[in-house]
């Protein structure tokens, strides 16, 4: 039996809670707290860049897939936001990632030459699987709720611990203060298309699947930029 709004509301919110790496992950607060190094930062932004680069794109294929009017145009405002930054009046977001890599010292052809750690590449992966070929409502689920409902709350502290312990200016952490901002309405689980249309408990069970396996999949994508940059001297 499918559960009522509020329950269902309550359920999604303490599965992100749990199971969140933004503010969650022993690497974020590594960095949070200024224990690693410049060089141990900037292997942990050429990685992030990677997935940073190809949000756009899962956004993209949720709207093409998108049956419902008002939400397709919700969905085609956030790729214009992603793509070109003029409703935040910034830059297209992998834009202005790269500018926080500048600011860690890395040239843009060495952040677009990096090798992506298998942690990466799955996560990119389900980007791609989750929006083309599971339920639009999954797919939502998975960006939306399991990827940007981790956002609100931790991007604003991050950008300040970011200038406090690696000196970066308020321009490099652009990326992490428009974010913030940026994934608040997408992301608000009270009202939002997911929890709106999951009105069977087969939907229910597809939706929570899908946040269980995006939050697992950003779990696994810390955990391996953790082994590659994180240990602490």
């Amino acid at each position: 039996m499918a559960l009522g709004k509020a329950a269902f509301v309550q359920e999604l919110m303490e599965l992100i809670r749990q199971g969140r790496s933004f503010g969650g992950h022993p690497l974020w607060w590594k960095i949070s707290e200024g224990r690693l190094s410049r060089s141990q930062l900037q292997g942990f932004a050429r990685q992030f860049f990677l997935q940073v680069a190809e949000f756009p794109r899962a956004v993209s294929a949720l709207h093409s897939r998108c049956p419902y009017r008002e939400e397709r145009v919700k969905l085609a405002e956030s790729v214009y936001e992603e793509e070109t930054g003029r409703l935040s009046k910034s830059k297209p977001h992998p834009e202005l990632f790269l500018d926080f890599c500048a600011g860690l010292g890395l040239s843009r052809g060495e952040v677009l030459a990096t090798e992506p750690l298998p942690g990466t590449l799955a996560l990119i992966h389900w980007f791609e699987l989750s929006t083309t070929q599971r339920p639009f409502l999954e797919g939502v689920a998975a960006i939306n709720l399991a990827a940007e409902g981790q956002v609100v709350g931790n991007f604003g502290a991050f950008a300040d611990a970011l200038q406090r312990h690696y000196g970066l200016s308020k321009e490099a952490v652009a990326f992490w203060d428009v974010h913030e901002f940026a994934d608040a309405e997408h992301s608000d689980v009270g009202d939002h298309i997911v929890v709106r249309h999951a009105t069977t408990d087969a939907i229910q069970q597809g939706i929570r699947e899908a946040v269980r396996t995006s939050l697992t999949l950003w779990w696994l994508f810390f955990d391996d930029m953790d082994r590659a940059y994180g240990a602490v001297a």
